[in-house]
């Protein structure tokens, strides 16, 4: 099954449980980013393939071609090389990752806009908010392999995210993964 396949059915089997925490366990306990990685709002859960950003200096042009890329159902995961100064996800980006079908949003950096974006309900997780937004220059890279903290992510990397944090699942050991955790899950529950 592939990597998409994987995360819908993962995506369906978030809401109200701790999957995140079997994912690393399954990894055998790595895949999550640091605790300063937090959901803007309580009970957000998603599950989708990475299209992964590097953006250069504060110039947000790329997580703008990113949503355009990005296909339905995917997780935009930013590299802000550690900059803290200014948003690089914001009320706009939300809109505009809506009408592209897009899950989530994991920003090694900050974010702002917090009201809107909780308003429309879309998850997500970043390392802190800042009212300055970045500007459009027309820098950076879509689709590289990127660093969340200390994590690797390769574009089509399996991302998941709950109350706990977000896990990184490697493309290649997605299938293994993924299922491991749902049959884990339907032992408990009875579902198939």
């Amino acid at each position: 099954m592939n990597v998409v396949a994987l995360a819908d059915r993962l995506n369906a089997a978030l809401p109200g449980r701790d999957l995140t925490c079997n994912l690393s366990d399954a990894l055998g306990h790595t895949g999550g980013l640091g605790a300063d990685f937090r959901p803007l709002w309580t009970g957000a859960t998603f599950a989708g393939v990475a299209v992964t950003v590097r953006t250069a200096g504060t110039d947000l042009s790329a997580v703008y071609r990113a949503i355009d890329a990005a296909p339905p159902d995917s997780v935009l995961v930013i590299d802000t090389h550690g900059t803290r100064h200014s948003a690089f996800w914001g009320e706009n980006t939300t809109k505009a990752a809506l009408a592209h079908g897009v899950r989530a949003a994991v920003i090694d950096g900050a974010c702002r806009d917090v009201t809107a974006i909780r308003a429309l309900g879309f998850p997500v997780v970043c390392t802190g908010t800042v009212p300055q937004a970045g500007r459009r220059e027309d820098g950076g890279d879509v689709n590289v392999p990127v660093a969340l903290g200390s994590v690797p992510v390769q574009p089509g990397d399996l991302i998941a995210g709950d109350d706990n944090g977000v896990v990184v699942v490697p493309a290649a050991d997605a299938p293994r993964v993924v299922d491991s955790v749902l049959a884990d899950l339907s032992s408990i529950t009875g579902a198939p």
